[in-house]
């Protein structure tokens, strides 16, 4: 009698443990995620400082803007030439008083403070503010364009 032989059984392999390409030690990986938790933990501490700082401008906006006036003011002031006289720096510092309070109060367009800044960086821009230029800064402040 012929018998057909039985094939072997399949050999039984033990179950498939994930694998890292290239292979690395637990520790690395581990080192790896370390350093992953960390990048986040940088990332929400410089988004808290961000918020913070936009916090702090939007509450001390207006001491800001003060300051910016003024210090455009005295720059436009100190770079005038000898013609200009006491009296037209005394109009030019109070014109520029009422229009930086009128930009606190935000009856001045963005616009308006922005048209005004070129003007300051024109007339400034040879170190000297001639008496026309000073008068023409103080018209525009007393009256800016719409």
């Amino acid at each position: 009698m012929s018998e057909t032989p039985v094939p072997a059984p399949a050999p039984v392999l033990p179950p498939r443990l994930p694998t890292t390409l290239p292979f690395e030690a637990v520790a690395q990986r581990a080192q790896r995620q370390g350093c992953l938790k960390w990048g986040l933990v940088g990332c929400a501490g410089a988004s808290v400082a961000v918020i913070v700082g936009l916090l702090f401008l939007m509450s001390n906006a207006k001491k800001l803007m003060d300051f910016a006036f003024d210090q455009m003011g005295d720059q436009i002031v100190a770079a005038s030439a000898p013609d200009v006289t006491p009296a037209e720096k005394e109009e030019f510092r109070a014109a520029m008083k009422a229009f930086s309070e009128k930009a606190k109060n935000r009856t001045v367009t963005a616009q308006q403070v922005t048209a005004f800044q070129g003007r300051v960086r024109a007339a400034v821009a040879d170190n000297r503010v001639t008496a026309e230029e000073l008068r023409s800064l103080t018209a525009f402040l007393r009256d800016p364009p719409r």
